[in-house]
């Protein structure tokens, strides 16, 4: 186990240490924008604001899951780590639990230590970009695209922590009914692990509703097989066309979230077979998720009714956001042909553990995949991602079942009457699938070499150089003369860079976050800035009257807007390189 851990951290984090000045307080330069602003999160909690609001402004309301973030920063507030320090610390830890999670129980099926070394490779897997276009990930339309989990584990946010959160339950509640177990032992800690598992609509949508779809079509799946429920299993097929041709109908008449829920459609008739031969029991389970996710769920639901202009926006950004089937093929490979292999040695063996697992891995797959064809447009690239992960997570135990299984049936040449029921398998074949499975999924990590090596995943953050500290104290010197106050900055200073590392409420805001109060202001100050201009009138208007600017700009607001600002302070800095300049606060008139 302690070997998997140290092969983690190896693999996810092993390249800064060629990086100059890795510390863990260095931010992962890596797809910064959205990291920067659930980082701003973190920040206001460390510093005991604790309210609901846009995180860079301060003002207006956030609907976005956010526990994860508030959690690490009031981590950071009880501990005085840095807030970049709780972020890298919290998220590996997560991951490393998972890993030793794996670990244990591949070494418990497997009765081979060494075998526990494999836990880190799932995370590692590719999806043959290197082959089909030269590189780590696969670009798709608009911003979409397609990698591996070790690109959705690198940033350690709350989708990397939900994810693995995700795959800790799944993994538990595999232990808790496939071992030995009190009854009472089972329903109490399977309660609580529906808990956690609704709890993640709180930290990270996509990966909770992956999880639900992973669990509910792998039970109900699960069911059906093991009652042979001849009935049952065609109606969940029939229902599968009846998703793609009404969907679309549900999700204009209820929105994105009736249209997800609308997608599990097919696993109903397994679900309620599920329910009556637990005598309700599982019903206690369902609404131990419900109200792990009713926060999220409600605040989403609520602010959808008052007409929040922010979540309708959300909705309808959310376009050319699919996945090709060839290219949905081509990158699962890796896990589609295992898949595929427990599903035949489920037949073959008639065990309807293995198929409920792979069917029901395989249609989860499949519908979220392609959400966008039959009504949801819920970035269907992001959830086959995480789907891929959740799959990736949990299929060597599943695999290491499977085989040790087809191995030993084999090893009689004249098998006793239960194995016949259950017809061994020639020991040649054994050999030819785990080749088969091994060589596809070696091949994939192609992807992550040309990931470790790349500049994009070994590059950090300077939030401690001199100019970053002069930038700093301003900043906060400006927040505590004019409390409320936003500051804006010139083109050469980056807000997003400064409200972190100040604290203070800053003239920028995410996009696809959050909406500040007075978003129209704003959102003008924002584009004025990246043209090199201040827009005096929604500057006024967004109350942001406080502006900090760097001789070195070519922005030259100082001179270009005499007339509106009055110098208030400033401080000199000299960087590493030599570099060096003044940075200036004014107040605009």
């Amino acid at each position: 186990m302690a070997g998997a851990l140290v092969l983690h951290l190896i693999t996810q984090s092993g390249m800064y240490l060629a990086t100059p000045g890795f510390s863990l307080g260095r931010f992962r330069d890596y797809f910064v924008h959205d990291q920067l602003g659930y980082l701003a999160i973190v920040k206001n909690f460390s510093e005991g604001q604790f309210a609901a609001v846009e995180p860079d402004t301060e003002t207006g309301a956030n609907t976005y899951p956010r526990m994860y973030y508030e959690a690490i920063g009031l981590v950071a507030r009880v501990t005085g780590w840095d807030p970049i320090v709780a972020w890298n610390v919290c998220g590996m830890a997560v991951q490393l639990v998972l890993v030793g999670l794996l670990a244990a129980i591949l070494i418990g099926l497997s009765r081979r230590w060494w075998v526990g070394l494999l836990a880190p490779v799932p995370f590692m897997l590719g999806t043959f970009s290197r082959l089909t276009v030269t590189g780590w990930y696969t670009p798709l339309e608009s911003h979409a695209v397609i990698w591996g989990p070790f690109g959705v584990l690198h940033t350690l946010n709350g989708e990397s922590v939900s994810l693995s959160i995700a795959a800790i339950c799944v993994l538990s509640l595999a232990l808790l009914w496939l071992r030995p177990a009190r009854p009472g032992t089972r329903v109490l800690l399977t309660t609580l692990i529906s808990l956690v598992l609704g709890g993640l609509a709180n930290v990270q949508t996509y990966s909770f509703i992956a999880a639900i779809y992973l669990l509910a079509f792998g039970l109900a799946a699960w069911v059906i097989l093991r009652g042979r429920h001849v009935v049952l299993a065609g109606l969940s097929v029939v229902l599968i066309p009846v998703v793609f041709l009404a969907g679309p109908t549900v999700a204009e008449a209820g929105g994105q979230l009736p249209a997800l829920v609308f997608g599990l459609l097919p696993a109903v008739p397994g679900m309620i077979a599920l329910i009556v031969r637990s005598r309700g029991v599982v019903l206690l389970y369902c609404f131990a998720v419900v109200l792990g996710a009713s926060p999220q769920v409600v605040g989403t639901i609520m602010s959808l009714v008052n007409g929040d202009p922010f979540l309708a926006y959300r909705v309808a950004s959310n376009s050319k956001l699919g996945v090709p089937f060839e290219i949905g093929i081509i990158s699962g490979l890796a896990l589609i042909v295992p898949l595929a292999v427990i599903l035949a040695a489920a037949i073959w063996r008639r065990r309807p553990l293995w198929g409920a697992y792979a069917l029901g891995a395989a249609l989860a797959w499949i519908l979220l995949g392609t959400n966008d064809i039959w009504g949801a447009n819920a970035e269907p690239y992001r959830l086959y991602m995480d789907i891929f992960f959740l799959v990736a997570a949990t299929i060597l135990p599943v695999g290491v079942m499977v085989l040790t299984d087809l191995w030993n049936s084999g090893a009689h040449s004249v098998s006793p009457a239960p194995e016949r029921a259950r017809r061994p398998v020639p020991r040649w074949t054994v050999i030819v699938a785990a080749t088969v499975c091994i060589g596809i999924a070696t091949v994939s990590l192609t992807d992550w070499w040309v990931f470790y090596r790349s500049g994009i995943a070994r590059g950090l953050l300077v939030t401690d150089s001199p100019r970053a500290s002069v930038l700093t104290d301003l900043a906060q010197q400006s927040a505590k003369a004019h409390p409320g106050t936003l500051i804006m900055v010139d083109s050469c200073i980056d807000p997003r860079v400064l409200k972190v590392t100040s604290g203070v409420p800053i003239a920028y805001y995410h996009l696809g976050m959050a909406w500040p109060t007075d978003y129209d202001a704003i959102a003008t100050i924002v584009s004025s800035r990246l043209s090199g201009a201040i827009d005096r009138d929604a500057a006024i208007a967004g109350n942001a009257t406080q502006v900090l600017s760097d001789s070195a700009c070519g922005d030259d607001w100082g001179n270009r807007y005499a007339a509106d600002l009055v110098e208030q302070s400033s401080l000199p800095y000299t960087n590493d390189d030599g570099s060096t300049g003044t940075i200036t606060l004014w107040g605009l008139e």
